[in-house]
């Protein structure tokens, strides 16, 4: 699965670099049924001065689908396992529902 990370200016540490890596994994690893090679995730990292916040966007193309999660949080990492969290129930829900259409069809 490819994936890209928008740091929009943002400084990311190793450690959240390769936490993301790890959930990238873990989404590639739910796909792995569903041809995972032509899925494409993009995590968007934004600041948001103002409130003093951190957001991030996790978009997922597959399936011929997208599906978004996106969450925010005083700390940037809480905002992106939040976002992590948002898009596997989706991707999840996503996945019984063509599993139940495919045991039916």
């Amino acid at each position: 699965m490819r994936y890209e990370i928008l740091k929009n200016g943002i400084r990311v540490d190793a450690t959240l670099e390769k936490a993301i890596a790890h959930k990238v994994d873990k989404i590639a690893e739910r796909l792995k049924r569903y041809h995972p090679e032509t899925a494409h995730l993009e995590v968007r990292l934004e600041q948001i001065e103002k409130q003093k916040e951190f957001g991030c966007s996790i978009q997922l193309s597959a399936f011929r689908e997208e599906m978004v999660a996106k969450k925010f949080s005083p700390e940037l990492r809480v905002a992106v396992d939040k976002s992590f969290e948002a898009l596997f129930k989706e991707l999840d829900h996503y996945r019984a529902k063509i599993n139940k259409s495919i045991a039916h069809g």
